[in-house]
Order: structure tokens, then C-alpha cells, then sequence
């Protein structure tokens, strides 16, 4: 069992692995585990880029044999061209329950809203924090943003499915959520701006408007939508009238 959401953690029958002699074997690990099926090239490009080819392949090998003889079995079978996790290997990973789950949740949105709702609850409970949260490899930082715009993805469905049935406070704790790991999705904060404004409270859904505007310059160099501005700019009119 890999559980990679949080600072990762494997259970082989039922037993925790912790002793990895080194961080190269273990980091290794979760990549073959999360990618599956991959190239020697890409496991190269992505471990030791500045090696020759010699090189690198006597440091895969040596460390491909550490984490053989951590588990007791072969991690991986080698097949046209592809090193893949080993046949005798039962896996369960919950970065793939995950996405499994989403991608269910998304075909069954517009066919049945309880069982996509259900999924949606699922995929929640699944991501247990963001992906390998104490390892720091460009790999993993870019795996762990493209996860955690799945789940802020997840988090405004199922805000919406909340919303829908009249719980606009659930909602709301839902839509934050989902803006913590999409912070610049305008979609998700005017969706919040809108709930705070219905639940009167204007001078947050400012505040919630002012974070997108500063993400926005932070990293796109743009500002958000004039109808988002707009709605902006009619909120502190209100207040400026109220006091």
C-alpha cells in the first residue's frame, strides 16, 4: 500500500516500510510507483541529467537494487522498453484512487448527482494532504501542483453540489478550500465573493477579491476580469454607503 498524499508513507503487508537506506532509494520509489510505466531516458532525465548514460545507469541499477532488497521483491519488470511495476507486485495507491475517483465523479455529474456527489466525498477523504509534502524534487513540486489543482477542482464541485441543496455555509468552507489550491481560479473567488455578499458579509468577499488581484500581479502580470472588478467596485460603494 503507497500512500503518497501527505509526507508519504508505504505499508508492505500491512507492515510500514521506514528504513530506506538513503533518499534516492525512496524518492525513486514513489516515481516508478506514480508514474507506472516509464523510460529509462525519463528516469534519467529526471534523477541525473548531468550524468553520461554510464554513469547513470551503475547509480539507477545500485539504487533500483536498494529498494529490491527494502521491499524483498522486485519493484519492477522491464518490458519493451518500459520499466513498469512487477506482475507479482498487488499495489494500492491512493494518488490513483484519487484520480480514478475524480474522473468518475466528472463523467457522473450530468447522469446522477447523489453517486457523483459520493465520489466527490470519497476523493475528499482520499487526499490526505499534498503530494510527498517532504520531498523538494522538481518532479515531485510539479506533480504536487497538478494534483492540487485536481482536488481545489473536486473541493468546487463539490461546493456546488452544496450550494444546490441551500447549505451556503458548507459551501462557502468548500469554495475556500478549493481557492487555497487554485488561488487564481477567478470562477472559484467570484463564486466566493458572491456566497459572502448572500451570507452579508461584503467586507470579505473584498478581501477574498483583493487576494485574487494580488496573485493575479504576482504571477500573470494581469488583473482579474472587469466583471469581477466591477462587482469589486459595487461592493465598496455599498459599504462606503453603509457607514
Amino acid at each position: 500500500e503507497v500512500r503518497a498524499f501527505g509526507e508519504g508513507r508505504v505499508l508492505l503487508n500491512g507492515k510500514s516500510v521506514n528504513n530506506w537506506d538513503g533518499v534516492l532509494p525512496r524518492s525513486l520509489f514513489f516515481y516508478l510507483v506514480d508514474r507506472g510505466m516509464v523510460t529509462r531516458s525519463e528516469i534519467f532525465e529526471t534523477f541525473w541529467p548531468n550524468l553520461t548514460v554510464r554513469e547513470a545507469t551503475n547509480v539507477f541499477h545500485v539504487t533500483k537494487r536498494k529498494i529490491s532488497e527494502v521491499l524483498g521483491i522486485d519493484l519492477t519488470a522491464y518490458w519493451s522498453g518500459f520499466y513498469r511495476i512487477s506482475p507479482d507486485i498487488e499495489l494500492s495507491y491512493d494518488v490513483v484512487s484519487f484520480t480514478d475517483t475524480v474522473q468518475k465523479s466528472a463523467i457522473l455529474s450530468d447522469q446522477s448527482d447523489s453517486a457523483a456527489l459520493d465520489l466527490l466525498i470519497m476523493a475528499d477523504r482520499l487526499y490526505e494532504g499534498d503530494f510527498l509534502s517532504g520531498m523538494e524534487m522538481d518532479w515531485v513540486k510539479s506533480r504536487r501542483v497538478e494534483l492540487a489543482q485536481d482536488y481545489g477542482e473536486a473541493l468546487a464541485s463539490l461546493a456546488k453540489a452544496h450550494y444546490d441543496t441551500g447549505d451556503k455555509e458548507a459551501a462557502l468552507g468548500l469554495y475556500l478550500r478549493a481557492a487555497a489550491h487554485n488561488r487564481n481560479r477567478e470562477d472559484i473567488v467570484i463564486s466566493i465573493m458572491n456566497l459572502f455578499i448572500e451570507l452579508g458579509m461584503p467586507a470579505d468577499a473584498l478581501i477574498a477579491y483583493e487576494r485574487l488581484s494580488e496573485g493575479l500581479e504576482d504571477e500573470l502580470g494581469v488583473m482579474p476580469a472587469p466583471h469581477i472588478q466591477e462587482l469589486a467596485t459595487s461592493i465598496r460603494h455599498e459599504l462606503e454607503q453603509a457607514s
